[in-house]
């Protein structure tokens, strides 16, 4: 897609990305030098959402859980949308991140061939060198999963806000956070 800067999006796209918990940690993962957007960079697990797979969003995070880490769906409890961030960074597509919490009975660290997954606590989160967009809403996540496991409280939505040089300034919340 052939967007010239400075013009505005005309084109949306969609990315999973989902933070699993096992007790106090938090699985996340680090992408291998080799990637081309945020080498090195931590975030959840997921990607892109398919074109067929607009009407099942959960569908897509499932699978692509299963593909990045091999973790099926039935090994995963309360699986939930919690968040929703839009995005547009200066010259590029409106990008919509959707992140999915899940609880995961059993710590497993799997394989990935996107990078090396590794179990976390909020704290260490911190000290990481995590994609800001994640970075602003892992928090939220991580307080989501302590107030509500089984992701009963609405969806929420943000929009996060970029400087004309493509620095990330912050995130617009639908509402203030409690």
């Amino acid at each position: 897609m052939n967007i010239l800067k400075g013009s505005k999006p005309n084109a949306i796209s969609a990315y999973t990305v989902i933070l699993l918990q096992h007790e106090q940690h938090y699985l996340l993962l680090q992408r291998a030098h080799s990637k081309a957007f945020a080498p090195g960079r931590w975030t959840g697990v997921g990607g892109r959402v398919e074109a067929h797979e607009w009407a099942d969003l959960t569908a897509s995070a499932e699978r692509e859980l299963q593909e990045e880490t091999g973790i099926l769906p039935g090994q995963v409890e309360n699986f939930v949308l919690r968040r929703g961030l839009i995005h547009a960074r200066p010259g590029e597509p409106l990008t919509t991140l959707l992140y999915f919490t899940g609880y995961l009975p059993l710590k497993i660290t799997p394989t990935c061939s996107e990078g090396t997954l590794t179990w976390v606590t909020a704290d260490q989160m911190a000290g990481l060198d995590i994609i800001e967009t994640t970075q602003a809403v892992l928090p939220q996540l991580v307080t989501d999963l302590g107030r509500d496991p089984a992701g009963g409280e609405p969806l929420r939505l943000a929009v996060a806000h970029y400087r004309p040089d493509g620095r990330f300034v912050g995130l617009t919340w639908d509402v203030d956070e409690v």
